[in-house]
């Protein structure tokens, strides 16, 4: 567990603990539509079968990370880059979880086409 100790994804007092793995998602960013691997559905505690909307799940993301992820995600288009940040959401049974969140950029002719990357709870690393 040494290189998961490493990478800050599982506690130094807690080595024998592994930490959630990581779930991929994707946007379109031509209509903002979302896909998700299952554990991005469980970070959120959504299920599968309900469909995804944009809005609807940046509506669940804090005031604060709302703001840090609009910051990053326009810079992220603009210049075809990437980003990673922690982001606090409220799912709909009203528990509190800390995602971490990947995003890169795949372009098409020049500009930014999809956003996609990793997202992996953390929530285990927030609390005291």
């Amino acid at each position: 567990m040494g290189w998961a100790n490493g990478l800050g994804v599982v506690p130094d007092c807690t080595p024998a603990v592994l930490a959630p793995m990581p779930a991929a998602w994707e946007c379109d960013l031509s209509d903002d539509s979302l896909r998700w691997t299952p554990g991005v559905f469980e970070i959120f505690g959504l299920s599968p079968d309900e469909p995804l909307r944009r809005d609807d799940t940046v509506a669940m993301y804090t005031p604060e990370s709302q703001a840090e992820l609009k910051r990053l995600r326009d810079e992220a288009i603009a210049t075809c880059g990437s980003f990673t940040f922690d982001a606090q959401i409220r799912r709909p049974d009203g528990e509190a979880r800390w995602m971490r969140v990947t995003a890169d950029v795949e372009v098409r002719d020049g500009k930014a086409a999809y956003l996609y990357g990793l997202k992996q709870d953390i929530t285990h690393l927030k609390r005291d």
